[in-house]
């Protein structure tokens, strides 16, 4: 793999759109440093209905302005682990960000004391802000006097250090050796073993790379439960000096959604989901003739050799003719992140794995991704394009306090494109073997991903909370624990588990993102019922879903799922999206039938 500075251009993303130099950058620093100053002594007090809407118009500024300065600093070390500078850019931005927020930590507090009738007002003239000021009076009774909540702000470096300390571990510190395999070479580090060597059709290769991975991941483990304990039993004690009920409900406020419905959501995705997962499991044993279903085995694609080599060129036309039922405006931004770098593709040393999209408020999205040429990183990147589409919309028909949906919605605009994609293949295909991989790909990668891997991670994270909410300080031997016990429930008999997999705990960022890892299946339940009103619904239907995507976070996650008409408080959705899966395992067995594909 190549050292960052050696890496195309081309294959990287403009950064600098947002910040074309150091310089710049740290003088928009002490720009904000000045607003927060002024904002402070100008607004100490608000009186009337106008100091209210004057003081939102300001801090809206003021949190546009530290959106553009945290995105630089924060995703261009994300492309380089190993650069000092970057990580030291970040941290420098992260220690003056504390401060600045610090000073303005009396606003929330400001804003819950006036008279409900003036804020009534503010809401009745700015609809806009409506949503952000009812927020505002839900939280009042969980803030703490200006003092308190100042020192609070002032520690925000440390209470986000776990997910520095966590990366610095995962991409600067973890060495793998490469594997001597029939006399080659094969490179093992995070990127070649969950891009290539999960799924690699070699059966003793993939089962080696598994066993080395994770053995480096286990001469962490204690580290890495170190770090992430102190992240818990940090988030469980600020749960407690606010007042929560639990440190669910402490991190549930943050996306807006009732504590039975994170609830609901897990209970019946282990019930109906994992029936289906097993016979997919098993599927893949009788398809590779394997002598035992393990765990290292599950990432087998189905027709591997099918699946087409696709230049991002390619990649490009075929986003744009999927995704075209969403109207010309729509293809035309995803035309423009290709043509302008808002991409960054390359494999490169340091460069985290995985891929996301940021969309700061004073500039076009970023989107990052490791791009192997696959016909599946299509639908990454149709997933990636579909945050920033979202996020196109959103800020430019919100203000900078109302742009960002709820992390329990924020999925659903990129899954509903992955599976449109996909969607899109399916009725392109040629015969029933091109319609079998495309339908292997959609459990392999899209619903696998975000209904199982992202399950099993939310079903060890509640066990790991509501261990914490009885006192308890856990250990790497806890964790293991926990996540071996799921994975146990869910695949039971289907899968062996091998020595190691009790640490994929340890494979994913989502836990230091408070119930992030819950919301991929309440994005991918909403993906699944858009995507059949885009492929198969109606031009009003197209229409309604564009204009929820302007919505951005002028309002809570479940009226947006109902503005796009689908009723969130049911569990009715996701037990529509997990038959839906179960009918797509069942056409991939009988086509492997139909085609003689079976050992």
């Amino acid at each position: 793999m190549k050292k960052r500075c050696d890496v195309d251009p081309k294959e990287t993303w403009a950064i600098e759109d947002l910040y074309a130099s150091d310089e710049a950058f740290y003088a928009d620093i002490e720009k904000l440093a000045g607003m927060a100053s002024d904002f402070k002594e100008k607004y100490a007090k608000l009186e009337t209905s106008e100091d209210v809407y004057n003081s939102l118009e300001a801090y809206s500024d003021i949190i546009s302005l530290t959106d553009g300065l945290g995105t630089f600093s924060g995703i261009s070390k994300e492309t380089d682990a190993t650069d000092d500078a970057m990580a030291k850019r970040d941290a420098k931005f992260g220690s003056e960000a504390a401060k600045i927020f610090a000073n303005l930590s009396f606003y929330e507090s400001a804003l819950v004391k006036v008279d409900s009738k003036i804020l009534d007002e503010v809401i009745k003239n700015h609809p806009g802000y409506a949503y952000y000021l009812q927020r505002v009076k839900d939280k009042a009774k969980y803030l703490l006097d200006e003092k308190t909540e100042a020192a609070l702000a002032a520690l925000a470096p440390t209470f986000d250090a776990p997910y520095t300390n966590y990366n610095d571990m995962r991409y600067g510190d973890m060495k793998f050796e490469n594997i001597n395999h029939n006399g080659k070479e094969v490179v093992l580090n995070h990127n070649t073993f969950e891009e290539f060597l999960e799924g690699e059709t070699d059966t003793e290769l993939r089962r080696k790379a598994f066993a080395d991975y994770h053995k480096v991941l286990g001469a962490y483990q204690n580290a890495d439960a170190s770090v992430y304990n102190n992240l818990i039993q940090n988030e469980k004690i600020m749960a407690d000096l606010r007042g929560y009920d639990s440190v669910f409900h402490y991190l549930l406020a943050r996306q807006d959604v009732d504590f039975d419905i994170y609830e609901n959501h897990i209970d019946i995705i282990m019930e109906k989901l994992a029936p289906i997962m097993r016979k997919y499991a098993t599927i893949i044993r009788n398809h590779y003739g394997l002598d035992e279903m393990t765990y290292a085995d599950l990432k087998l694609s189905i027709d591997p050799d099918y699946e087409p080599q696709v230049s991002i060129e390619e990649a490009r036309d075929y986003i744009v003719d999927g995704l075209s039922p969403l109207g010309e405006n729509y293809i035309g931004y995803m035309k423009q992140a290709f043509a302008d770098r808002w991409i960054d593709y390359s494999q490169n040393i340091g460069k985290r794995t995985g891929a996301f999209c940021s969309s700061p408020y004073p500039s076009h999205p970023f989107i990052m991704t490791t791009y192997n040429h696959s016909m599946s990183q299509v639908m990454t990147l149709a997933h990636e394009l579909g945050h920033a589409g979202q996020g196109i919309l959103s800020n430019a028909n919100q203000n900078a306090l109302s742009c960002d949906m709820s992390m329990y919605f924020v999925e659903a605009p990129s899954t509903a494109n992955e599976i449109t994609m996909e969607r899109y293949l399916l009725k392109k295909a040629k015969d029933d073997r091109e319609k079998l991989w495309v339908l292997s790909t959609m459990i392999g990668k899209t619903y696998y991903h975000n209904f199982v891997t992202h399950y099993l991670e939310a079903a060890f994270q509640r066990e790991v909370y509501r261990r914490v909410e009885k006192g308890e300080s856990l250990s790497a031997a806890d964790f293991n624990q926990i996540f071996k016990e799921k994975l146990e429930k869910f695949w039971g008999d289907a899968v062996i588990l091998n020595e190691g997999a009790e640490l994929t705990w340890m494979r994913q960022p989502h836990y230091y993102m408070g119930l992030y890892s819950f919301t991929y299946q309440a994005g991918l339940t909403i993906g699944t019922a858009i995507s059949e009103k885009i492929v198969h619904g109606t031009e009003e239907d197209r229409k309604q879903w564009l204009e929820v995507l302007k919505l951005g976070g002028s309002m809570g996650p479940i009226d947006l799922a109902k503005a796009a008409g689908v009723d969130m408080t049911s569990t009715k959705p996701i037990e529509d999206a997990i038959a839906f899966i179960g009918q797509i395992v069942d056409q991939i067995d009988e086509l492997l039938k139909k085609l003689n594909m079976y050992k």
